[in-house]
C-alpha cells in the first residue's frame, strides 16, 4: 500500500510540474511578425516553427512551373524557414532546428534569443548579433 501511495504521489507531482511548465510558458501560441512583410512564429509546448518573408516582397509570377530561375532564387533568398525544438530559461529562448531552408542551420548549436513580453507584444533579440524582431500575439 505504501508503495502504491508513493507511486501515486510521484505521478501527481509529475503531472503538476508538466502542467505548470506548459501553463506558465508565455511563448506558447501563434505570433504575427510586425513588419511590412508577412511572418508567423508558432510555439507549442516543446516545438516551434518560424516562417517569414524578410527584405523584399516575394516576386510575382503565375505559377511555380512558369517561374524563372531568377524568380526562384529571389524567393529562396527572401524566405526564412526554421522549425524544431526549444527551451526557455528565464527570459532566454534557445532554439534547435530540426528543419530549415538550408542544411547548415539544422542541428548544431541553434540560436539564442532574449525575449520580452508586454501585453500581446513579443520582442526577440538574437544573441549575440542583437537583431531585433517584434511580434504580436494572434492566439
Amino acid at each position: 500500500m505504501k508503495y502504491m501511495m508513493t507511486l501515486l504521489a510521484l505521478v501527481v507531482a509529475a503531472a503538476t510540474v508538466s502542467g505548470q511548465s506548459a501553463a506558465t510558458n508565455p511563448l506558447i501560441g501563434a505570433w504575427k511578425v510586425d513588419s511590412a512583410q508577412p511572418g508567423l512564429y508558432v510555439f507549442t509546448k516543446q516545438h516551434y516553427s518560424f516562417s517569414r518573408v524578410q527584405g523584399e516582397p516575394l516576386p510575382e509570377y503565375p505559377s511555380n512551373d512558369k517561374a524563372t530561375d531568377a524568380q526562384k532564387v529571389a524567393v529562396f533568398n527572401t524566405l526564412y524557414l526554421n522549425s524544431g525544438t526549444y527551451t526557455v530559461t528565464g527570459n532566454m529562448l534557445a532554439t534547435r532546428a530540426m528543419m530549415a531552408k538550408s542544411k547548415f542551420a539544422i542541428g548544431g548549436a541553434g540560436n539564442q534569443y532574449e525575449f520580452a513580453i508586454s501585453g500581446n507584444s513579443l520582442t526577440l533579440t538574437q544573441k549575440p548579433s542583437g537583431a531585433v524582431l517584434k511580434l504580436t500575439r494572434l492566439e
